[in-house]
């Protein structure tokens, strides 16, 4: 068994959700890539995948199993490319387009020693909560949160989502915490509002491996994630955040979870960029760094404590 070749295909079956898109992916059949896993199950003696007629998705084993193989794949993935890349010193003028929140928490921070590493590279940091077009705005990468991006970007997964219910400690004290998704009805819940459409974010669920979505109502929307974390931390309301958004406040107590049995990790974070071949090294040694820096980093994973 090419164990390397089974690990590939099961990375990009779990990150786009179905036999038929990874085949298409890696340019092979589905039924190869159903052999494949079929195979790797039985290797493994565990079941990596529920399989329904509707929706594949990865069991609990199978979840465990991909967020140990992901630091490792990426960690050769990116030697493979820097190797290939070697004789083409990354330089020049490099475009990245990032979500406020994300790009001045996590993002900004690894700038000064990305340039040092790539002095010849100079960069434009584009951070803007409303929807950018890569392709018309003239920029080499992005950071996207949310589900699968455009289809004429290429993508690297970076990490997958959780979306925690969050409240103060206080707030919880005083309101009682729900038991199950319907109960958020009696909550003063914090919504938030997309710049660009005006549509507010309906909250999700995973409910017995269904997608269950929710509409909540409060007394406060904002157009601001950072905005929309303040005011949970300051016991104003629930709100439903990102993992990585929260987890330094989930850690020190500021903030407390609340329904972890329901968590939905429906989306994702992909660093997109426009050009499926040819990737110019500038862009391949950004995607690179993020992936070497990020992928492992304990506040994106945003696994809660035991």
């Amino acid at each position: 068994m090419d164990t390397l070749k089974a690990l590939m295909v099961f990375m990009t079956t779990a990150e786009n959700g179905s036999f038929s898109e990874a085949a298409r992916k890696l340019g092979v059949s589905p039924a190869a890539i159903s052999q494949s896993i079929a195979r790797l199950e039985q290797e493994l003696e565990v079941r990596l995948f529920n399989r329904t007629t509707r929706q594949l998705t990865l069991t609990e084993d199978g979840r465990r199993f991909y967020s140990q193989c992901r630091g490792p794949v990426n960690h050769l993935d990116t030697a493979i490319n820097q190797l290939k890349e070697s004789r083409d010193e990354p330089a020049g003028n490099l475009r990245i387009s990032l979500p406020p929140s994300f790009g001045r928490q996590y993002v900004l921070p690894l700038m000064g020693e990305f340039c040092a590493r790539y002095p010849k590279i100079r960069v434009f940091l584009g951070l803007n909560d409303q929807f950018t077009d890569l392709i018309d705005d003239g920029f080499d990468v992005g950071v996207r949160v949310g589900m699968m991006p455009d289809s004429r970007l290429a993508a690297r997964h970076l990490s997958d989502i959780p979306l925690y219910v969050v409240a103060s400690p206080d707030y919880w004290a005083a309101h009682g915490k729900p038991e199950k998704p319907e109960d958020l009805a009696e909550h003063d819940c914090i919504n938030y509002q997309f710049s660009t459409s005006g549509r507010l974010f309906k909250w999700e669920f995973n409910l017995d491996g269904e997608r269950l979505p929710l509409e909540v109502n409060g007394t406060y929307t904002l157009n601001d994630i950072g905005g929309v974390v303040d005011m949970a931390r300051l016991g104003l309301g629930v709100a439903q955040l990102a993992g990585h958004e929260v987890m330094p406040y989930i850690r020190n107590g500021e903030l407390e979870v609340a329904l972890a049995d329901q968590v939905s990790r429906e989306r994702s974070i992909y660093l997109c960029f426009p050009h499926r071949d040819h990737i110019a090294p500038r862009t391949r040694a950004f995607v690179d760094f993020v992936v070497e820096k990020l992928s492992d980093h304990p506040d994106i994973r945003a696994e809660l404590p035991a």
